[in-house]
């Protein structure tokens, strides 16, 4: 994706360390054959070796992504990068390793459950907030940070790799260590976790809409009428609000556009957020377009000079991911913002000619109601770092990872994943 600035109206210890320490799999556990390279700093990972094992359009595996969390994070979060090589050296797996502060009730939604940790966090914050390990990056994008190569033993790699993650999380005092965030195909490589400890448990499923490669009015052309006449009324309350769109991955104007003002709009959309996993920082979101510039992009409301809302998506292969936004709350009923924000992002992922776009967990009743989206359920993987821990998770286990069903997609469903269709409302 080269530079673009596209205008239309409304309608349409962290620092990095220089060594790198190899680690010879131990004899009790997993063969000799195996061995694991570690790294502290992004910089330093073998980059041959890591690419290798990484698919060209896994974006979220991407060092330079990965660079960007890192620059941006490091106040917040301890990072590490492993790969693993067989017994002739050929590199096997890659992993991403994380640890950061949660509230541990951000996935709990039964009323009771609720209340009973509210009660806790307003006695003492630190009773609801945990140190967590997590085998993931920060963000809420529902991705894996696990690879493997085609073909190789994942038991023998998740052996050595959940030992690994039971020593750091003694060295950072975690006192949970995560596995997120799986589709279904990924599940059956990762089966040998369960004999290692780990639950399985629902993580909020993401949302997908189906564009095969067409343009955006065929997309609306595939909605149904009770769908199309309400992008329609939204599109003419943003058409009479007279603000404007702007889509450009230029870095100088989105460090001009992304102000500290601009960042406060994406604060406060957290803050309104029922499930709040990460709170990213400003440079986040200039390091992401600086490192990505082929790849990330920013659409901007504005109302003249000023920017009234924002969105950000990333784009590799046949694949679109709408990540964040903010926006104005107070005028969002007037103008439907965060509704046309929202299709501007479908409309960019036309505008490239993906396959798919995904876009994101909340917001579920709209996805799927009025944009035609289809739910894709993400999976985690847990366990307490120590004993009393596990019998916690294990005694509130559905409490703090309730079920997340999978819903029907509506009747309006633009298409199925893999190309069916679905009926009509009209």
């Amino acid at each position: 994706m080269k530079h673009i600035t596209r205008t239309t109206q409304s309608d349409s210890d962290l620092a990095c360390a220089t060594l790198c320490e190899t680690h010879s799999v131990g004899a009790n556990s997993v063969p000799q054959s195996v061995t694991e390279h570690f790294w502290t700093c992004v910089d330093d990972v073998d980059r041959e070796g890591w690419d290798s094992v990484r698919h060209a359009d896994d974006i979220f595996m991407d060092l330079r992504l990965l660079k960007a969390i890192e620059t941006s994070m490091t106040d917040s979060c301890r990072f590490r990068y492993v790969l693993y090589r067989d017994e002739s050296q050929q590199p096997i797996a890659i992993a991403v390793l994380c640890t950061f502060e949660i509230d541990i009730g951000v996935l709990a939604n039964d009323p009771w459950s609720k209340w009973l940790l509210n009660g806790l966090a307003r006695i003492s914050p630190s009773l609801v907030t945990y140190r967590i390990l997590f085998c993931g990056l920060p963000l809420s994008a529902c991705q894996s940070s696990l690879r493997f190569v085609e073909g190789v033993e994942t038991a023998v790699i998740l052996a050595k790799l959940d030992e690994t993650l039971s020593r750091l999380a003694k060295q950072d005092r975690a006192k949970i260590i995560v596995f997120k965030e799986f589709a279904d195909h990924e599940l059956p490589r990762l089966q040998p976790l369960v004999s290692l400890g780990y639950r399985n448990a629902d993580s909020l499923p993401t949302h997908l809409i189906s564009l095969n490669g067409g343009s955006f009015e065929e997309y609306l052309g595939r909605l149904g009428r009770n769908s199309r006449n309400a992008v329609k009324r939204s599109l003419r309350k943003f058409a009479g609000s007279g603000m404007q769109f702007i889509t450009t991955s230029d870095f100088v104007m989105i460090e001009k556009l992304m102000s500290p003002k601009t960042y406060a709009l994406y604060e406060s959309v957290l803050e309104r957020s029922t499930t709040k996993f990460e709170h990213l920082p400003r440079a986040f979101f200039l390091e992401m377009a600086r490192q990505l510039p082929d790849c990330c992009e920013y659409s901007f409301a504005l109302d003249g000079n000023e920017v009234k809302g924002f969105s950000m998506g990333l784009v590799s292969g046949d694949e679109y991911y709408g990540l964040y936004m903010g926006f104005d709350e107070t005028i969002n009923h007037d103008t439907h913002l965060y509704f046309n924000l929202s299709l501007r992002g479908i409309e960019n992922a036309a505008h490239h000619g993906v396959a798919i776009a995904e876009i994101g967990q909340n917001s579920e009743d709209v996805k799927r109601a009025k944009f035609g989206a289809i739910q894709s359920r993400r999976s985690i993987y847990v366990r307490g770092s120590q004993r009393w821990m596990n019998w916690v998770i294990g005694r509130f286990f559905n409490q703090l990872f309730p079920p997340r069903p999978i819903s029907d997609s509506p009747e309006h469903a633009t298409t199925h994943v893999d190309g069916a269709q679905p009926a009509r409302d009209d």
